[in-house]
């Protein structure tokens, strides 16, 4: 519940920022590499307040693989990650770089997760687009155990 009131503040602080907000719901698959091989399909709803910034938020996440389970808005069990996308345009892509931070205490052991990655949009037509993105995920769950992750999601955003 905590984490619905979370997204509901931020919805509420960003979309007041711009006269016609954008808001946008991203199906994708995401193969995940580290050490191991995992595969996701999930769900992001993606707010973007003004031309070239946005923020995204993970909403659920099937994994298949290394790293079994069923998150809800995290990139690991019980953990909140938010995205800030900075967009920019080459030609008719519109690519954007992404900025990942999130924290928590899972079984009272801190966990921080920070991360970056670029990617390419292709305009679909009527506010959609398909994607592929490339991103580098660090965990570290406090008591030592640190986790590079590489991924490449990709998949369509569907303009709300």
């Amino acid at each position: 519940m905590k984490k619905v009131l979370l997204l509901l503040a931020v919805l509420l602080v960003v979309l007041p920022l711009s006269a016609r907000p954008k808001l946008e719901l991203a199906l994708q698959g995401s193969p995940y590499f580290d050490g191991g091989f995992s595969f996701g399909f999930g769900s992001n709803i993606i707010v973007n307040p003004k031309k070239q910034f946005g923020i995204r938020v993970n909403l659920a996440e099937v994994l298949l693989g290394d790293m079994d389970g069923i998150s809800i808005n995290s990139i690991s069990n019980s953990f909140t990650t938010f995205d800030v996308l900075y967009y920019t345009n080459i030609a008719d892509l519109i690519s954007y770089v992404s900025f990942t931070f999130g924290y928590s205490n899972v079984f009272f052991d801190d966990m921080l997760t920070i991360g970056g990655g670029m990617a390419l949009e292709k305009y679909l037509g009527k506010g959609n687009y398909a994607f592929l993105e490339f991103g580098l995920v660090y965990m570290n769950a406090g008591g030592g155990a640190d986790e590079l992750i590489f991924r490449i999601p990709f998949g369509v955003k569907l303009g709300i």
